[in-house]
């Protein structure tokens, strides 16, 4: 049986026997390892599948309220009392034991924070704050602007419907889940810690990334370019999609193409104090892309380094132990698109454990034809309402070098692969990019 050695790809061997092309595996990768040999290229959905495979939670911790924002909570919050804990006037008024409109006597004044030990009898009532503990006696609070007040007694014009009390337990009751693991603490969410008295939530770590722009053509952005030379771009762009997604830049470097450099600029952070590894430029095949060098150099096995994605082909994904490392295209498009499609997966399976991938459905606005392409193509979009419907609007979009066009972009448009095209008012799906926002 022939069976002729004609490339070897990551991990895999790629043969030909008895006339057919197949991949060799000399790992075991269980059957989701095991990927189409006909482009040499992974899905989107098998790539995040592989991360979701390789990728481990991080280890909750406790923080203070003021850390916590953007947190993902790993226990759910349960209500340790009755919310309200108390009856409680919700307005500004009188607390009146009696119908009709009066007059009534006025026995006391309850300000916000006080308790009227005193029970009031038919036809009395007493000052009442919003946000009061209602006396015993209470039949119902008439608002304030009601009232006719003469002296120790008052009269009202009118009783509204309602009877202006919040009852003790009519927000939640005592063990009552407020709030669901897995969720990511936002401001309401904290606030609603307070309340209760939680200052120290149990949340997953943010991860830790170490990343490093590399390509010898890039300078500081407050630096003027020479000739043949660019501002570096991609590590603002990354720092700010790290805080995004919930996580936090501890180091960054620039290197040039060369490798002993790229290494020297890797190791000088400590192994211990990062989690992901993000190399941004090198992830193709040309004689100075040297991210799959690297991470071979330092322990990495490379689970994937093509993509059914464009822009972002030639995207990297590697572990070493429970350390994820990603080499992205160098173009800041590709960045875009490959952090919201493939890489915020890695970071949402560090952070909640889950890997889900969602999309909105609108129409295509606007008047032009999204072309269709061989590999699956994201377009940048914004999310607009034309007559009553949400459509989304492409975004001027030259090249995946191109940020010109962008600004405000709040979603990606997927194509999918071999699409003949999609014409103005066709149903597409989106991944909406402000919606992911930690």
């Amino acid at each position: 049986m022939e069976c002729i050695a004609l490339a070897l790809f990551e991990n895999a061997l790629l043969v030909k026997s008895s006339g057919t092309l197949r991949l060799k595996f000399p790992f075991s990768h269980r059957t989701a390892a095991r990927r189409r040999v006909h482009a040499l290229m992974l899905t989107i959905s098998e790539a995040r599948a592989l991360i979701a495979e390789q990728v481990r939670m991080l280890a909750p911790e406790r923080v203070p309220l003021a850390a916590a924002r953007g947190r993902v909570l790993r226990e759910a919050l349960v209500a340790d009392e009755d919310i309200p804990a108390f009856d409680r006037s919700a307005m500004d008024g009188y607390a009146v034991n009696g119908e009709g409109g009066g007059p009534f006597r006025i026995v006391a004044d309850i300000p916000a924070g006080s308790v009227s030990e005193r029970e009031i009898a038919a036809g009395e009532c007493v000052r009442i704050f919003t946000g009061s503990a209602i006396p015993a006696g209470t039949t119902h609070v008439v608002i304030q602007e009601l009232a006719q007040r003469d002296g120790d007694s008052v009269s009202f014009s009118k009783r509204d419907d309602s009877t202006n009390i919040r009852r003790r337990g009519e927000d939640a009751c005592e063990g009552s889940v407020l709030i669901e693991r897995s969720v990511r603490l936002g401001s309401t969410e904290l606030s609603l810690f307070a309340q209760l008295g939680k200052t120290n939530p149990l949340v997953s770590q943010r991860p830790r990334i170490l990343h490093v722009a590399t390509g010898s053509e890039i300078v500081p952005p407050d630096s003027v370019p020479q000739p043949g030379q660019i501002r570096d771009c991609n590590s603002t762009l990354v720092a700010a999609l790290a805080v995004e997604s919930g996580a936090e830049i501890v180091f960054q470097h620039r290197s040039g193409d060369d490798l002993a450099a790229l290494l020297s600029a890797l190791q000088s952070s400590p192994a211990e104090s990062w989690d992901v590894l993000l190399l941004s430029g090198g992830a193709s095949v040309g004689d100075h892309d040297l991210g799959l060098k690297a991470l071979h150099a330092l322990g990495f096995t490379a689970h994937f380094r093509q993509l059914n994605l464009r822009p972002g082909k030639p995207l990297i994904f590697a572990t070493r132990g429970r350390q994820v490392a990603f080499v992205i295209p160098g173009n800041p498009f590709s960045h875009i698109v490959c952090w919201h499609i493939v890489i915020r997966a890695a970071f949402d399976m560090l952070t909640v454990g889950d890997a889900e991938f969602g999309l909105a459905t609108a129409v295509l606005g606007g008047t032009m034809l999204l072309c269709g392409h061989a590999r699956e193509t994201w377009c940048p979009a914004r999310l607009s309402w034309e007559g009553a419907a949400p459509a989304f609007l492409p975004s001027k979009w030259q090249s995946s070098g191109d940020l010109t066009g962008l600004a405000g972009f709040d979603a990606l448009i997927r194509i999918p692969s071999n699409s003949p095209g999609i014409q103005p008012g066709e149903k597409i799906s989106a991944r909406l990019i402000r919606a992911s926002v930690a």
